[in-house]
């Protein structure tokens, strides 16, 4: 079923398939097919588009909100819900592996009092790249996210965060976590890691740059955190 009103928003409010790609982390060919029908979003796609967009799921769709959506998770004694949206890099980059489930899962976090307003997502990290970062965010561990654009910071030293890249021309998409160091007129998005063999990706400092055509910052960590694993039984 085609979206019409998807793409109306989007030119009512001026946003260019990439922009709005990028806003949604999705690939400019997966708003096109949104748009004409020949691939229906998920869940988590349309609540992204709605946000992006400034308007409701069912606005977009034209019925009622799914009922998946009225069964997503309220508040639990002052935490919010925050879906896990797939899983990460910490090393090398990866492509992405979104979870598709109807019903994404959920964490439950206090309220980011710093970035009230901006959309949180949750990922699961795979790799070693970040294990002797501050905090240490080692594979296995998850971290939770607001998304960058909307906090509106600029690069700075010492942030933890997801960057993306695409390959393939839109068609591929690629997550891994790094930490930022600034030099001179170069960002670096390096590994902190007792693996030396991680090496840290160096872009210049310039948004027009051809650099940035491939790659962006869409979240930044702002808590990680690591299941206990089962103890085994105590020796007699």
């Amino acid at each position: 079923m085609a979206m019409p009103e998807l793409k109306r928003r989007r030119k009512e409010l001026k946003l260019s398939l990439e922009k709005l790609a990028n806003l949604v982390e999705l690939s400019t060919s997966q708003i096109q097919r949104f748009e004409t029908g020949e691939r229906q979003p998920r869940l988590i796609d349309l609540q992204n588009l709605a946000r992006a967009l400034e308007c409701r799921v069912e606005d977009l769709t034209g019925d009622e909100a799914p009922a998946s959506e009225q069964r997503q998770p309220g508040p639990r004694r002052g935490l919010l819900p925050v879906p896990i949206i797939g899983r990460t890099a910490a090393g090398v980059f990866r492509e992405v592996v979104e979870f598709a489930d109807a019903e994404p899962e959920y964490v439950f976090e206090p309220e980011d009092e710093e970035f009230p307003k901006a959309r949180r997502f949750s990922l699961l990290v795979e790799g070693d790249s970040m294990n002797a970062a501050d905090p240490a965010i080692p594979d296995g561990a998850r971290v939770v996210c607001v998304d960058f654009e909307q906090t509106g910071l600029p690069f700075m030293e010492g942030l933890i965060v997801v960057i993306e890249r695409l390959r393939e021309g839109g068609h591929l998409r690629e997550w891994s976590v790094k930490e930022i160091e600034l030099h001179d007129d170069e960002v670096w998005f390096c590994p902190r890691s007792a693996n030396k063999t991680h090496k840290p990706i160096k872009v210049v400092n310039d948004p027009a740059a051809d650099q940035w055509n491939s790659l962006s910052v869409i979240g930044l960590v702002r808590d990680v955190s690591l299941k206990v694993r089962r103890l085994g039984k105590a020796k007699p």
